[in-house]
Parts: structure tokens; sequence; C-alpha cells
């Protein structure tokens, strides 16, 4: 990730990659991974419905680190993938394939056709998104609050 300040977090991101899968509807693992390290110290509504860029978590997730937030390596890649998929801000024409691919929800070869696309031609809207092959319109709509372009 660009301009990842912390470690762990960046380590989380890649080995998530190799297994991300996505979570079951049930009951949420990486939720509660995010209740267990985070929430030794504040609940979850202090940044619930507050969406930010990959790079400010990274300067969030720095700074609870410097003030003792700890959890295992499983934990702290869940809590990497819950914050990528629900709660990290994502500019279409601008973010790297790694943000797109998990903000988005789509494949690294769909992320990379997205970013040719708008090297001809940026994207204004998410019907254009919608249109990309290998996007899944339901992510999109659950995301789109998220979404800029």
């Amino acid at each position: 990730m660009r301009g990842a300040s912390s470690g762990w977090f960046a380590a989380a991101i890649a080995a998530g990659i190799l297994v991300w899968a996505g979570t079951g509807a049930a009951a949420d693992p990486d939720r509660e991974a995010v209740e267990a390290v985070c929430g030794k110290c504040h609940s979850i509504e202090v940044f619930q419905n507050k969406p930010r860029s990959w790079d400010r978590w990274n300067d969030v997730f720095a700074d609870m680190t410097q003030r003792g937030a700890k959890g295992t390596d499983e934990q702290l890649e869940r809590v990497t993938r819950y914050f990528l998929e629900n709660l990290t801000l994502v500019n279409v024409n601008e973010s790297p394939a790694d943000e797109l691919t998990w903000v988005l929800g789509v494949r690294a070869e769909v992320a990379e056709s997205i970013i040719a696309r708008r090297q001809n031609q940026r994207f204004t809207s998410i019907a254009q998104l919608r249109a990309m092959a290998g996007v899944d319109p339901d992510k999109l709509e659950q995301r789109k609050s998220r979404i800029q372009f």
C-alpha cells in the first residue's frame, strides 16, 4: 500500500490478498476481530460511520498501535479486511489497483482493467463502473457511498 505507516497492517494486507474469500452473512469474524482489537479501548461506533481514505486509516492504525492496540496476526488481517471492505473510500480515477480490488470487491484483473480504462476516459458515474466486465453490481450498490470519481 502506498503511504502505509503501520508495518503490521501492510503485512496483514499482503497475507489477506492471498487468502481473501469474503465473509459470510451470518457471523462476521472480521467485525468480531475489530471489536476484539479496537473495542479494548473504545466502541466501534466511534468510527463505524466515518469512512476515510486508506492512507488516512493507516495513519489511524499507526496512532492506535503506538497507543497499545494489539492483536494476533489473524485478528489484524481481519481488521484490515473489515476496514477495506466496509470503511474505506476509494477514488476510481486515482486509487491504486490494490485499493480498487479491496474496496470494490473485484479481482486484481478487473482493477487493472479499470485503471486501463481510466487512463483513456475518466469514470464519472456508478453506471460506467457497473458496465465494466467483472464488476459485481450488488457490491457496487452496497458500497456506492464510498466510491468517488
